[in-house]
């Protein structure tokens, strides 16, 4: 998971202007996206519920030559999560259940389970290991199992923390919490979710994705290695459980995020506590934090072969839903669409290509430099450097006088501003078109 830093918020309202075509920034910076990135998947960008842009981009299936279009199934991996939290607070609402409840309560002998609290497992401070991190996991992720087998998987491992002191991110926990709910409803997490969720705000493409059933419009998961198509890992979808196993459409995860928001779903008690941010901003089931000063409540998903971003910008009434399905980065892609949204400048993918550089001009670049962390620009046999200790030397490749692309592949550059003099007065590090200022140290 990747998780940000609440900055401060500034609590601005959006306002789009017919100055700017919208729709086709958008779309495009995601045609940038599948030239270069390959990015392979289906998106959608809406404000004041209105669609700004609504398009598959690249194949759902690669042998077929099958495109992806809005209607295409994807598995949504950890956004789960978000279903699983309202499944519980449901269940409290109804009375069956208690946030404060001990895990004990509900699986007798658990080790620590006196001192777990499901409030604990839904905001991922019970310490419990996540189970996808064990290093046996990936000789046992093909297989099938029962739940109960799955949970004597994890059980016995040694916690990371002491219950409600720290923070960790733990699949483990929502394993357990899909568990308990089968356990306090008395029906399967499939059924719980199919009547008191999906079928009240007509998701009628969302589910559990179970591989013997025909599902119309499933998309086949891929992933990129040196810009090479191959069929994604194979993971039993027992494992990824309540923590991870829905499939899902860009159209029916706004219908989900609007039922979130008009207390449909849960009531606004239930809201609170669920967007109440915790430890490291996480709230139930969801992050709560700031994306470039707007209030930003999100969550991610990955599993083999899919990725996938939700991101609701609740002052500015924007919503922004990336599923891609070759493991492209939905999080780059979600926040470079938002910042067009908020008319930001947003930098679109392009090929890099290496230009010749006289020596004098290396030499004036050569240096340390700092902002969240410090890097030294070196010069080896006529060539630039990026340095860090502890990691190894990554070539710079001019692609103009002023700027350089790291040679691993990793859409990273150095920009070096100077003055009339040609002195460094700056550089700009960019990270896959975001950039960031970084001083020169000497």
């Amino acid at each position: 998971m990747f998780m940000k830093k609440l900055l401060p918020l500034l609590f601005i309202p959006l306002s789009l202007t017919a100055q700017k075509d919208y729709s086709r920034l958008l779309d495009d910076y995601m045609q940038a996206q599948v030239n270069v990135k390959q990015f392979s998947g289906t998106v959608l960008v809406m404000s004041h519920n209105k669609p700004l842009l609504e398009k598959g981009y690249g194949l759902a299936d690669y042998e077929w030559n099958i495109s992806n279009i809005p209607q295409s199934k994807f598995r949504i991996g950890s956004i789960t999560k978000q279903f699983t939290a309202a499944a519980i607070l449901q269940l409290e609402e109804q009375g069956k259940l208690s946030t404060d409840d001990k895990l004990s309560k509900y699986i007798p002998g658990y080790p620590k389970g006196d001192s777990v609290t499901l409030h604990m497992l839904l905001n991922h401070t019970s310490g419990i290991a996540n189970y996808t991190d064990l290093p046996e996991f990936e000789g046992v992720a093909r297989q099938s199992w029962t739940k109960d087998s799955m949970i004597s998987f994890f059980k016995n491992k040694p916690y990371n923390f002491s219950p409600g002191s720290k923070w960790a991110y733990s699949n483990s926990g929502f394993f357990l919490l899909g568990y308990i709910i089968e356990k306090v409803s008395g029906q399967s997490y499939n059924d719980y979710l199919r009547q008191h969720i999906l079928d009240k705000i007509n998701m009628t493409n969302t589910g559990i994705d179970n591989l013997d059933t025909i599902l119309p419009m499933r998309v086949r998961g891929y992933k990129q290695q040196d810009k090479r198509i191959m069929n994604a890992d194979f993971i039993a979808m027992e494992w990824p459980f309540s923590a991870g196993v829905i499939y899902s459409t860009v159209e029916d995860l706004y219908k989900w995020d609007r039922a979130l928001y008009n207390n449909s779903v849960i009531s606004e008690g239930s809201r609170k506590k669920m967007f109440t941010p915790g430890m490291n901003n996480y709230g139930f089931g969801i992050l709560i934090d700031s994306f470039e000063n707007h209030l930003r409540i999100w969550h991610n998903g990955g599993i083999p072969g899919f990725v996938s971003n939700i991101s609701r910008y609740v002052n500015d009434d924007v919503c922004i839903v990336v599923l891609s399905n070759n493991e492209s980065n939905a999080d780059l892609v979600s926040n470079a669409l938002a910042k067009i949204v908020f008319g930001l400048p947003v930098e679109l993918p392009y090929e890099h290509k290496e230009i010749p550089v006289d020596a004098a001009t290396l030499d004036r670049y050569v240096g340390k430099y700092k902002a969240f962390l410090t890097l030294e620009v070196i010069k080896k046999d006529g060539r630039l450097y990026r340095h860090r200790d502890g990691t190894p030397d990554i070539e710079l490749k001019a692609e103009s006088p002023t700027k350089f692309f790291y040679a691993d592949g990793s859409d990273r550059q150095l920009e070096f501003e100077v003055d009339k003099a040609g002195k460094v007065v700056k550089i700009w590090f960019i990270n896959n078109g975001e950039r960031g200022e970084m001083q020169k140290l000497n």
